[in-house]
């Protein structure tokens, strides 16, 4: 039998998304991104509801080399698209899925 702290916390986990991520582009290096940069400052590219989903995907991204934005369906992204191979890459290579309660995404998002 379950007690009522386990579906709490049964609950509570089942609210975790994951999204896949990735990095802005670099303002100094061309065809690059700033990996460095804190995570609470990264673009979500998609949202999956489980870690499993969100690394297969990106797996099958980093195999392709293709551009993270491929998988944008909102359109909210297509302001990023340059049609340039090598940031599409470096944005495949540099990108991550991430818990959706990361403590991370929740630092400040100011420079």
């Amino acid at each position: 039998m379950v007690n009522r702290k386990s579906r709490h916390h049964l609950a509570a986990l089942a609210l975790v998304g994951w999204y896949l991520m990735m990095p802005p582009d670099s303002p100094k290096i061309p065809h690059d991104v700033d990996a460095d940069i804190p995570l609470a400052r990264w673009v979500v590219v998609t949202s999956f509801d489980t870690e499993d989903n969100c690394e297969k995907a990106l797996t099958d991204l980093q195999n392709n080399q293709q551009d993270p934005i491929a998988l944008d369906k909102t359109g909210k992204l297509k302001r990023l698209q340059k049609n340039d191979a090598a940031l599409g890459k470096a944005r495949s290579l540099n990108a991550a899925c991430v818990a959706s309660d990361d403590i991370r995404l929740k630092a400040t998002k100011s420079k």
